[in-house]
């Protein structure tokens, strides 16, 4: 019986320490559990949050490249993106939409944002939502003051511009010469005649950066670019320090070129466009020529080619129906006629033309809808790279003159008669000549520079997911 009672005594104290184990152990199991519950849930929700910022991102992305939006102003890809997160696009099940609470001091407007670097724009979207904790709320209150965690999520998606970032930012850039022979006319025969005055008039004014370089990805060191080889008006080299802006044509009304040149130099900012200023001599740029041959060379390589003549106008088929066009060899001395169009289309059109022609002539007899992107060449610099004629005559022309091979001799590389007319983009070649009648010319960024006067220009099949670059600020 004692032995029996030893038994059932030993029994109880190990029945009692387990229950007393278990009253131990019960706080931590459901604080275990609860932990388990709340993060799982964070976890969904966070996936969930996620998979609705990246095809926000994507959407904004898509809509920012199709509107030619810009980093300060994008509100129809903002649109897009805020119906992703709804749910009105999204893949969810009904049940599962939901409406993202808005938890930023400053509204949506941190929700969206666009940068810029090295030619390729981010937009970020980004999103907060507060995760509402079912057992650990009371105690998680006590330490932050919510029952509540905050769960926040980053998507960005890149987008390319059209151009793959071949943006030239300079109004001219050449290698050996630069003329603009007509810029400056002495009118003191005509002003005496009638009466009037005798100063220098300024017939052409450059709103844009005028480079010279080595072609090579180097600042220039040849030393026969130099003044010598910029030529504004052989009449008053003397006199001319530099090339005019439009604001100092308009203030040549009332003073000489000699007051002028005492004004502050031209400032450009980092895409290229003028900022202030009267004058400006040619400035060193660091460019590779065969770059923008090679990425035009790989983009037409199955692009279609003129069949006739009257391929090579503008209100043709071929215009109307491609972006990029290749003409050949074989077409002999081509010229491209702008004409009138009605097709309600400012797309750029690229075209590559293949050396081994003379010249190709650029007629306008109307202003251009679509911007022209023209580059004459190929690889090989030892090859026959045609010079380039352009006759604006009165109106306006859109785009790119790419030459930068061409040959040395009378009317070599690009020659322009603007006859009143105006350019509005770049031009590049190693021999540049303005030398037949006024013009205006102003550069214009039609292959997708952020911030510049003409609009971006993106291509949607560029747009892909990818992690914030290194030097990118989003607060």
């Amino acid at each position: 019986m004692y032995q029996y009672m030893q038994f059932l005594t030993k029994k109880w104290r190990q029945q009692g320490a387990i229950i007393a184990f278990t009253a131990l152990l019960l706080p931590m199991i459901i604080v275990g559990v609860g932990l388990a519950v709340d993060l799982g849930n964070i976890y969904v929700q966070y996936s969930r949050l996620q998979n609705a910022a990246d095809a926000a991102a994507l959407a904004g992305a898509k809509a920012y490249a199709e509107n030619n939006e810009t980093v300060d102003k994008h509100p129809k890809a903002n649109d897009k993106a805020e119906k992703y997160i709804q749910g009105e696009f999204h893949n969810l099940e009904d049940k599962q939409r939901e409406k993202i609470e808005d938890n930023y001091e400053d509204g949506k407007k941190d929700r969206y944002k666009a940068q810029t670097k090295d030619d390729i724009t981010y937009y970020r979207v980004k999103l907060i939502k507060e995760v509402p904790l079912y057992f650990l709320g009371s105690f998680y209150k006590k330490i932050s003051g919510k029952n509540t965690f905050t769960v926040p999520v980053f998507s960005v998606a890149a987008i390319q511009s059209r151009d793959g970032g071949k943006s030239f930012k300079n109004l001219f850039i050449f290698s050996k010469e630069f003329k603009s022979t007509n810029s400056a006319n002495n009118s003191g025969e005509l002003g005496k005649q009638s009466g009037g005055d005798t100063r220098n008039i300024i017939l052409e004014s450059y709103k844009g950066r005028i480079s010279y370089t080595d072609g090579e990805g180097g600042i220039n060191v040849n030393p026969l670019v130099k003044y010598s080889s910029q030529i504004y008006n052989s009449n008053y080299r003397d006199k001319i320090k530099g090339f005019y802006t439009p604001e100092a044509k308009k203030l040549n009304e009332t003073k000489n070129l000699e007051d002028i040149n005492k004004l502050p130099q031209a400032e450009f900012d980092s895409n290229g466009n003028l900022k202030s200023g009267y004058w400006s001599p040619a400035l060193p740029y660091p460019y590779d020529f065969e770059e923008f041959i090679n990425y035009m060379d790989g983009k037409t390589v199955k692009a279609p080619s003129p069949q006739n003549f009257d391929d090579l106008s503008t209100d043709s088929r071929l215009f109307k129906d491609n972006d990029y066009i290749r003409i050949k060899k074989n077409t002999v001395n081509p010229t491209i006629k702008v004409k009138k169009t009605n097709y309600n289309n400012t797309t750029p059109i690229y075209i590559f033309i293949e050396a081994g022609n003379d010249i190709v002539k650029v007629e306008m007899d109307d202003d251009n809808e679509r911007p022209l992107i023209i580059c004459v060449g190929d690889k090989k610099k030892d090859s026959s790279r045609p010079n380039v004629h352009i006759e604006i005559r009165n109106h306006t022309f859109k785009g790119v003159i790419y030459a930068p091979y061409s040959r040395e001799g009378e009317e070599a590389g690009v020659h322009i008669n603007a006859a009143y007319g105006k350019f509005y983009g770049t031009i590049v070649s190693s021999y540049i000549d303005l030398s037949s009648g006024p013009g205006q010319y102003e550069y214009r960024d039609y292959m997708g520079d952020a911030g510049s006067s003409s609009g971006e220009s993106y291509s949607t099949n560029g747009i892909a997911l990818v992690s914030s670059p290194e030097g990118l600020n989003w607060d």
